[in-house]
């Protein structure tokens, strides 16, 4: 009988991985990660893109280019699960400079995803060893464009496709003010109305007030956040965050990222 050991994200981390008594359809640790199929579950839940689910502290490929960086994501992984359980936040950000002056592809959205995908694996077994218990999606990412255009979708099109878009939106709020751990990928890239501002910032505020950990991923640095958003929005973030920032080239177009 084939064993689930190089299909199960929680194999580097399990001594009976690869042991045909245990490494099987029964193992309920791998059920709640990958799901009865192997294809859903709380892996699958977290929403990470594809191209970074193998996204892992010791892949990162920011080490050369940003090694304070580097290690600062180091310690807090290391420590992940007491950092977001008492709502340490990270704001992760780009510095431009003449080589990229967009300040994009340095690593920063690698850098959460890997967040998100450690958290996970390290709740699954803390949930498996029989601590603290999971009862909704531990870690959830989220592209600020896709929320952003989910709200305005609410307001365009038919009927059935504005209904269609409010039930995604409140299904998506509901998961971003309650996850453990919240990215929230690619903020102020662009304008938004006030409506939306309103949104975001009561999103934030609750996680501040419950000391949930949220990781923030942007541009530019935090300074600059109040002129796209709002101040209140800026102030916020800041106060619920470690600042963490990134330099040199665009890594995406060396198809490094």
């Amino acid at each position: 009988m084939e064993t689930l050991k190089d299909s199960c994200i929680l194999a580097s981390k399990c001594k009976l991985a690869g042991d045909k008594r245990h490494c099987n359809f029964t193992c309920f640790p791998h059920t709640l990660m990958h799901g009865l199929e192997g294809n859903g579950g709380i892996w699958k839940s977290t929403r990470v893109p594809k191209r970074y689910r193998k996204s892992f502290l010791r892949n990162l490929p920011i080490k050369e280019a940003n090694p304070e960086a580097f290690d600062f994501i180091e310690t807090y992984v290391q420590k992940i699960i007491p950092a977001v359980e008492e709502g340490i936040g990270l704001f992760l950000y780009s510095i431009p400079n003449k080589q990229n002056r967009k300040g994009t592809g340095t690593g920063k959205t690698t850098v959460a995803t890997a967040l998100v995908n450690e958290f996970v694996i390290e709740r699954v077994i803390q949930h498996a060893k029989g601590g603290k218990r999971i009862v909704e999606n531990p870690a959830i990412f989220m592209k600020a464009s896709e929320f952003q255009n989910t709200y305005n979708a609410q307001f365009r099109g038919t009927d059935d496709m504005k209904d269609e878009a409010a039930i995604k939106f409140k299904k998506l709020k509901h998961l971003m003010i309650n996850a453990e751990l919240l990215v929230f990928d690619d903020i102020a890239l662009r304008g938004t109305t006030e409506a939306y501002q309103d949104i975001f910032y009561e999103i934030i505020d609750k996680r501040y007030n419950e000391e949930l950990a949220t990781v923030f991923t942007s541009n530019i640095p935090i300074e600059q956040v109040g002129e796209v958003l709002n101040p209140q929005i800026e102030s916020r973030i800041e106060g619920m965050t470690e600042p963490v920032a990134f330099e040199g080239k665009d890594f995406r177009k060396g198809g490094i990222l």
